[in-house]
Formats: structure tokens, sequence, C-alpha cells
């Protein structure tokens, strides 16, 4: 799996002290990932519900994790998330992301989260630019 230096990534870097620091499974036989993750209060929006940008990162994250796991760099390029139900703040939450296809430098992904019964929350189309490197700061 590819991982960045830095570790300050919102979504699942270690060393970022705001961020979600999701982690993830993965199958190499499906080449899905998986998480089991508890949202806190700290991301709230609605009243006891998670703040629906945070369900995307959530679903973005998730499908760029798949990428590095397939050893692509990508940068996201459309993001199309569908929320079909609240997803509750400490709420045991099942995510799952699985790769779709690749075409060229295009790659295509899907990402799902269920609540504690199972019930689909919200889920995701993504398409990710495949990048040599990362875009570095002059």
């Amino acid at each position: 799996m590819i991982e960045f230096e830095d570790n300050i990534c919102f979504g699942c870097g270690k060393k970022n002290k705001h961020g979600l620091k999701l982690k993830f499974k993965f199958d190499a036989n499906t080449h899905n990932i998986s998480s089991d993750y508890v949202v806190s209060e700290n991301f709230e929006g609605t009243p006891k519900a998670i703040h629906a940008g945070i369900i995307g990162t959530i679903l973005d994250e998730t499908m760029i994790t798949v990428n590095k796991y397939l050893e692509f760099i990508t940068l996201t390029s459309e993001l199309s998330v569908r929320y079909l139900l609240p997803a509750r703040i400490n709420e045991t939450l099942t995510i799952k992301g699985w790769h779709v296809k690749k075409n060229k430098q295009v790659i295509e992904n899907r990402a799902e989260i269920r609540n504690e019964v199972g019930e689909i929350v919200a889920k995701a189309k993504g398409k990710y630019i495949k990048i040599t490197e990362l875009p570095r700061p002059d």
C-alpha cells in the first residue's frame, strides 16, 4: 500500500489531531476494503447526526484508500454522494469500498456506509485521476 510521509491527511493521517484517523482492512482477493468506525460528537451536523460533509469525506477517503492499496497515486476528480438515512453520532458504522474499473488514467470506485442494523445510510461513486507524483509546494 502507498503511504504518505507526513501522516497529516484529514481522513487517515495518524498525526492529525483533528482528523478522522480512518483505518481499513484490505481483502487482496476482492480488492475491497472495510472498516468499523465511530464518529464523535466533534463532527455533528444536525442534532445527534453526523455532518453530511464528514460522511462525504469518509466515502471519498475510503475510495482513495482502495487506490492506495492498488498502488495508484490519485486525486479526486468526481465525487457523487447519495444520502439515504441519518448517520448517528457515536454509532458504529460499517464502511466498505471497492474498485470498479480503470480506463487509462481514470479510476472508478464505489463506497457505502451502513449503520448498526445494516441499513445503507450513504453511498458514493468516485472518479480518480491517476498521477505519477504528488504535487509539491514551491
